[in-house]
């Protein structure tokens, strides 16, 4: 938030999206280490995303970074939230059938 100098509505947007992100890491770390809880009631993202991420949905995660030096700390953390990702193990996708 700092680094992109936003103020007003866009800080708020800003600071919403960052407590999404921040409650989805937390639903994959549960996911990861197998716990019996998993919040995904902490965000409305997180909720929406529920039977996607918890469900027999198969999962993609897409991260970008910056090439340039300028966004080197915001790309690590990227790839960090990317490579936490990906230790959730789910099994694999099941086909459903709608009747």
């Amino acid at each position: 938030v700092g680094q992109s100098g936003v103020t007003g509505g866009s800080l708020r947007e800003t600071q919403c999206i960052n407590r999404s992100l921040s409650a989805l890491s937390d639903v994959l770390g549960a996911l990861a280490e197998r716990r019996s809880h998993v919040p995904y009631r902490n965000s409305v993202l997180t909720h929406l995303l529920e039977d996607s991420i918890g469900g027999d949905a198969k999962m993609v995660m897409f991260v970008c970074v910056a090439p340039t030096s300028q966004y080197t700390a915001e790309s690590v953390r990227a790839l960090g939230f990317g490579s936490r990702a990906r230790q959730v193990q789910r099994g694999q996708a099941k086909k459903h059938r709608l009747q």
